[in-house]
């Protein structure tokens, strides 16, 4: 069961944690950058006075915010499968 997150203080605290437990419940967009993240995202999160809450993608593209090349909230959760390194293109076997 996934927590409720319609507290500011809850979903600030997901972000800080980088708690991936809370992807695709929200995602936050930042007004400095014009991006927007999944509360899991491993880039630094911003500062709180820049931090605006959006429940889905579609609102933080709407709003303007664009998405983090980083963890990429506009792709489905399961986007990131890692592969071996020795199954990443460029590296041999």
């Amino acid at each position: 069961m996934k927590p409720d997150l319609t507290d500011d203080d809850a979903r600030w605290q997901a972000i800080r944690t980088r708690d991936a437990s809370h992807d695709g419940l929200f995602v936050y967009g930042v007004r400095s950058t014009g991006i927007f993240c999944r509360p899991s995202c491993p880039s630094g999160p911003a500062r709180p006075e820049n931090i605006v809450f959006l429940e889905t993608a579609e609102a933080a593209r709407a709003g303007g915010f664009k998405a983090c090349l980083r963890c990429r909230p506009d792709q489905p959760e399961t986007w990131a499968v890692t592969l071996p390194r020795s199954l990443t293109p460029g590296r041999s076997i």
